[in-house]
């Protein structure tokens, strides 16, 4: 016997069973963490940043349904940049479960850049923790919580960019005007006196005659910055000497009483760049009393440009077997050059053995040779490591080489 089929969608019933709670487990807490950042790291500012900090502690804390999960917060930092540290340890310990909640002062306080703002939100999202910004009045996990944020993050970015306007305008009034802003506290030599004028710092004004007196006899930066290592010569940033700071105190004008300004400049995206052109800059002569003479700072000037061009057509080409990384010509005392590893010359032989080959050498190699492409400079071993000469050295292609070591 078939049984009757019939419509029983309008027969079902849903029926709603209450939450149970247990009277005996108290409710869980938002863990809940509060952001706070400051473009600068002004005094003012900073009491601001201690006041943010206070201020969020106070209002977690005192909040029944707030777990305390901390403050994190960067001082001397761009919104528009992403690589803040305060900022990044928060979005690690979102995602690593430790957060529910996220106060924050308003948008631009966590963000300037858009992209950057609505990536991180999302990111939250995802995790499922919320933000919420106390301006705008905007709780990112509600349904209009993205929209306003889109609209928004863009009105802030705008923002930035206005107010990055005023301040390039502001620096430009100020160089145009001559107004020199220098950081001695990076400026060997120098102190400033109580009206902001550069004075000479007599004891290290001497590492700074030193540095152009061995120069201009025809040691290498290289060579120097070992002599003032083994001299135990301090540098501002406690740091041993490295060829690149030679070199920047070399060709640096403000050792001959004058300043160049605008160096540097701050692009759209809040990023510090040299400046290659890009933007005016603006010559002060003699604005401050030299350490060197204007004679002996050309002259090293000239040797300088003269040590960047020779031989300039073998620059990058040479590769050393170790390590691949390029050979440096070297200027030894004045009198004969080499070519050296630069890892070796930057890190010590602890990370490269190190390739050296005397430029003699190489001119010899190269009339049998020429190099046309990048090549590996091969040191073939014998029982007299002291005579070398073309004999002990070879040179492969470098595609080759990388070849080689693949098999």
């Amino acid at each position: 016997m078939s049984r009757k089929r019939g419509n029983t969608m309008s027969t079902r019933k849903v029926i709603e069973i209450p939450r149970q709670r247990n009277p005996f487990l108290k409710p869980l807490k938002l863990r809940t963490c509060a952001y706070v950042r400051v473009s600068t790291e002004h005094v003012g500012q900073l009491n601001s940043l201690q006041n943010q900090t206070d201020y969020y502690e106070h209002r977690i804390r005192s909040n029944p349904d707030y777990e305390y999960s901390g403050i994190y917060s960067d001082s001397g930092i761009s919104g528009a940049k992403e690589e803040r540290p305060g900022f990044q340890a928060m979005l690690k310990a979102a995602k690593a479960g430790d957060l529910d909640l996220i106060l924050t002062k308003s948008i631009s306080r966590f963000s300037r850049d858009t992209v950057t703002l609505l990536q991180s939100i999302r990111e939250l999202k995802e995790a499922g923790v919320a933000v919420i910004f106390e301006e705008q009045s905007i709780h990112t996990l509600s349904a209009e919580g993205e929209l306003m944020l889109s609209v928004l993050g863009a009105i802030a970015e705008e923002e930035r960019k206005s107010v990055c306007s005023n301040v390039q305008w502001a620096m430009r009034s100020k160089f145009k005007a001559g107004e020199v802003m220098v950081d001695t506290n990076r400026l060997l030599g120098y102190d400033k006196d109580e009206q902001g004028n550069l004075v000479i710092n007599e004891e290290q004004a001497d590492i700074v005659l030193q540095i152009y007196r061995l120069y201009l006899e025809g040691m290498s930066a290289y060579r120097i910055a070992q002599v003032l290592n083994e001299q135990s010569v301090p540098t501002y940033a406690q740091k041993e000497w490295k060829s690149s700071r030679v070199i920047s105190i070399i060709s640096n004008e403000k050792y001959q009483g004058d300043c160049l300004l605008q160096k540097s400049y701050i692009a759209e995206n809040g990023r510090q760049r040299i400046n290659r052109g890009q933007k005016e800059q603006y010559y002060v002569r003699d604005n401050h009393p030299g350490i060197v003479s204007r004679q002996d700072w050309e002259a090293a000037q000239a040797i300088r440009e003269g040590r960047k061009t020779k031989f300039s057509p073998l620059t990058g080409m040479l590769k050393c077997p170790y390590c691949s990384a390029s050979l440096i010509r070297v200027v030894h005392e004045g009198r004969w050059v080499s070519w050296i590893c630069a890892t070796y010359m930057q890190k010590g032989k602890s990370v490269c053995r190190g390739m050296r080959i005397p430029d003699k050498t190489l001119q010899e190699l190269m009339k049998d040779m020429p190099i046309t492409e990048a090549m590996v400079v091969e040191e073939i071993r014998s029982e007299s490591p002291k005579k070398r000469s073309q004999k002990n050295f070879r040179l492969i292609p470098a595609v080759e080489n990388s070849r080689g070591k693949g098999r």
